[in-house]
């Protein structure tokens, strides 16, 4: 009694499979399938089963691919191979469908398994077509933007000799902004450039401390009612990252400020080093988040309620941090507010240097 209701177990699992299963006898005849057989020429199983398999080539397999799908049985029934992977095109009722085949050889039999590629193919295709969207946008954006900096570069040119000395310092914090914007569109540039071409995402050794000790001084500036403060010393060493490492750090540090709940926020920021990482935490005494929302605020166009934001400044922080070969995460802060942790691997010079150490 336990044989037959395990063999119907195995029955209903080999049938809920989304993949197509073909058994093949050595005479090369099918002589079992689950239940997704069919499924592209919307046939019914019965009429496969008894089939040899040169006859389901004829019918159901484009006729560029005989060939290659031929010999590749070939090879598993003949042990000259273990498994073989090939795609395929099948003839659909719609039309040709692509998919993945399989083969292998189980108890003197030929298995082949087949999966639908059809929606991996559209979203393949999508996703090229997104990323030409994105790269058009991006180079859209960095015309425009470089333009309007120049023309703010030059008026300032101009207003400089007029400029009073109480005035001095605010006016070149301006400028400092403004050609800080122009470097990162060259650097946007060469990152997106780089994703485009479907190289791996472009990282170069980048001084940790001078990095944020410039974030958290710009954030002073823009924020005069917040109190940053450093815990610790931090360390000087290099990771991997890039220009846009800048934009990391200054987001995190923003976001403490924008989504507080108080009129005098405190922003702290601590470094620690471990093993052949640097950790960086920017804690603050806001109103803090959720379980439920510590995964999501890092999705694409997720931003708080009244959030002045434009929605992407996690989204980007996320994707900056994995491409450098890092992590972000969220912590509670205690007594209240959130901690986020960014870690990020040393750079190969500075794990060399500690190695020989």
């Amino acid at each position: 009694m336990t044989d037959g209701i395990e063999h119907r177990v195995l029955d209903d699992l080999y049938d809920a499979l989304q993949d197509t299963v073909y058994i093949f006898d050595d005479d090369r005849v099918l002589i079992d399938a689950n239940a997704r057989v069919g499924d592209v020429s919307g046939r019914p199983r019965e009429e496969f089963i008894g089939r040899p398999f040169e006859d389901l080539q004829e019918r159901y397999v484009a006729l560029e691919d005989h060939e290659r799908l031929a010999a590749a049985f070939d090879r598993i029934e003949s042990q000259d191979s273990e498994s073989e992977r090939l795609d395929i095109t099948l003839k659909g009722e719609d039309g040709p469908v692509p998919v993945d085949a399989r083969f292998v050889r189980y108890e003197g039999k030929t298995v082949m398994v087949v999966r639908n590629l059809t929606e991996q193919k559209a979203r393949e295709q999508r996703l090229t077509e997104l990323s030409e969207e994105l790269d058009v946008l991006n180079r859209v954006l960095r015309h425009d933007i470089r333009n309007d900096m120049s023309v703010v570069l030059g008026w300032a040119e101009e207003l400089e000799p007029h400029v009073d000395p109480e005035g001095r310092e605010a006016f070149e914090n301006i400028v400092d902004a403004v050609e800080h914007t122009v470097e990162l569109t060259r650097e946007v540039r060469d990152l997106v450039e780089a994703i485009t071409r479907g190289e791996e995402f472009p990282t170069r050794p980048t001084q940790l401390d001078h990095v944020l000790g410039d974030q958290l001084a710009k954030n002073r500036k823009k924020f005069g009612h917040v109190t940053f403060t450093v815990n610790g010393d931090v360390p000087a060493v290099t990771v991997s990252g890039n220009e846009m490492l800048s934009s990391v750090l200054d987001n995190l540090l923003s976001n403490a400020v924008i989504h507080h709940d108080d009129d005098h926020p405190t922003v702290t920021v601590h470094v620690e080093l471990d093993d052949d990482a640097a950790i960086v935490s920017v804690a603050d005494d806001g109103p803090g988040i959720p379980d439920s929302r510590k995964t999501h605020v890092f999705g694409r166009g997720e931003r708080g309620i009244d959030s002045p934001g434009t929605g992407i400044g996690l989204f980007l922080v996320d994707s900056l941090v994995t491409g450098y070969g890092g992590t972000v995460a969220i912590e509670d802060n205690e007594p209240r507010g959130s901690v986020f942790v960014v870690t990020l691997p040393l750079a190969e010079a500075e794990r060399a240097e500690d190695a020989g150490a």
